[in-house]
């Protein structure tokens, strides 16, 4: 069994000019992977490094052009994906664990591999090795690669961003800490279709979250409700207090649960001024009847 520890950069929407759309099959396209491979000694024995040709977002971000240094005349030259991706499996081989810092690279993968109908990279062995660090330091948010090469006094001897160079680091890293005795591999694709099956339910509850007044915690009425992704927004207004509230709802995943966490705040805008001066002189109105 071997250890393939990977990193990817990719390139992603930007507006150039008026009518570019993102494909929304597609947010981030690979444009390139950079990998070593463990064996069980967790020894390095070989690299992978393959600039790729994007299709559907062919000119590059000028955000990710600035952060990799890879431009769109280096990207047009480089391999297909699917050519790219065969080549990568055949080296990985299907004996194999796949390494990655965080769960960013291992989805974005596997979004690309879908779109572009590859479906023979198994990802049914998985180590997310910026986790096993963020347990071993007991640390609650997630930690850049950069400064965990840092504090573990890591050799600093390529640019970041560049995906071989970062997956070095990774593996570096992974030498470090990880203890084949604790089985730390999982099933990501089973994980992965277990979580989205739990956001799915959690949406359906986070819309019936209530309003409450945070300086007299009354009920509120909604009277504007938006749902974004994994967010929810709402909006009330405490007749008691004359004070328009901003609801926020969100599912957010610690410690491997996943949960809704929401908040209400005094919402101060020139509207809400308004509308609290209104309400004020009404009231002041009917005392005086």
């Amino acid at each position: 069994m071997n250890y393939i520890v990977f990193d990817l950069e990719f390139n992603m929407f930007f507006k150039f000019k008026e009518g570019d759309l993102a494909n929304p099959e597609l947010k981030n396209e690979i444009i390139q992977i950079g990998a070593v491979k463990l064996n069980e000694a967790l020894e390095i024995v070989s690299s992978f490094d393959l600039i790729i040709k994007p299709v559907i977002y062919r000119r590059m971000n000028p955000y990710v052009k600035r952060k990799t240094n890879i431009n769109t005349s280096r990207v047009v030259q480089g391999t297909p994906f699917i050519k790219a991706i065969e080549s990568f499996h055949a080296w990985a081989g299907d004996d194999s664990v796949l390494c990655s810092w965080g769960h960013d690279d291992i989805l974005a993968l596997r979004d690309n591999c879908l779109f572009f109908g590859f479906d023979a990279i198994l990802f049914d062995k998985f180590i997310n090795i910026q986790q096993i660090y963020m347990n071993i330091g007991t640390l609650a948010k997630q930690p850049s690669l950069e400064s965990a090469v840092e504090s573990l006094e890591i050799e600093i001897s390529t640019p970041f961003h560049d995906a071989l160079s970062d997956a070095t680091y990774t593996a570096n890293i992974f030498r470090k800490i990880y203890d084949p005795s604790c089985n730390g591999i999982v099933n990501w694709e089973r994980a992965q279709k277990e979580n989205e099956e739990k956001i799915e339910m959690l949406k359906k509850y986070i819309e019936k979250v209530d309003i409450h007044c945070p300086q007299c915690n009354e009920y509120v009425q909604k009277n504007t409700e938006v749902t974004k992704s994994k967010k929810y927004f709402a909006f009330g207004y405490c007749p008691d207090c004359m004070l328009q509230i901003r609801h926020v709802s969100r599912i957010t995943h610690r410690d491997g649960e996943y949960s809704i966490v929401s908040n209400n705040t005094i919402y101060k805008t020139d509207e809400a001024e308004a509308t609290a001066n209104i309400t004020q002189e009404l009231a002041n109105i009917k005392i005086e009847r």
